[in-house]
């Protein structure tokens, strides 16, 4: 007899286990976390260099269930590019790098996610820096953070299609071309 009661109280429990999660709606993730960073490398004369943006603003829908619906864009403000010197800063601001004055935002703005494997989405979209837009595909990863949703991305970025690096900074031998970025969203529901 205890083994009756022990069974109809499990069925109980699953039954409304089963009928929570049936009913329950997928997550979308659309409030961008503080801890959210854009970063980069370049190497210069053969000497590396780390940088960032302060000021990092997205956008972000994501919905793995329903990745039609699902969008992100990510844009920095250029004037807040920290390169751990004050001078740095400035020269990167000028006009013959980010141009800050004239275009004070870098964009990626997504068309298109792709799934590619759990927790693995190809993204497709426009980078749009110093006013010269390109096709960007990349590849984000996404793994719990707590409560929230850790997005990561790398790519590389060819300075030159970009006009960053003008003047006596053309020179790629001087300055490489291409520049290692890293972009960590945090978002949550």
């Amino acid at each position: 007899m205890r083994l009756g009661k022990w069974t109809r109280w499990a069925a109980f429990v699953g039954a409304v286990a089963f009928g929570a999660a049936a009913h329950a709606q997928p997550v979308a993730y659309t409030h961008v976390l503080p801890t959210s960073s854009v970063t980069f490398s370049a190497t210069q004369m053969g000497v590396p260099m780390h940088g960032r943006f302060k000021a990092v603003d997205a956008q972000v829908d994501f919905l793995p269930s329903d990745l039609a619906k699902s969008h992100v864009s990510v844009a920095v403000q250029a004037a807040s590019i920290d390169a751990d010197s004050a001078q740095t800063n400035a020269l990167l601001t000028g006009a013959d790098w980010l141009a800050a004055q004239t275009h004070p935002q870098a964009r990626f703005t997504s068309t298109q996610f792709t799934a590619d494997g759990a927790g693995r989405y190809w993204v497709s979209g426009t980078l749009t820096v110093k006013g010269r837009s390109q096709p960007l595909r990349v590849l984000v990863t996404t793994h719990p953070a707590g409560a929230d949703l850790a997005m990561d991305a790398a790519f590389t970025l060819d300075r030159t299609a970009f006009g960053l690096g003008t003047g006596s900074w053309a020179d790629t031998s001087v300055v490489a071309a291409a520049i290692p970025v890293q972009v960590h969203l945090v978002v949550s529901p």
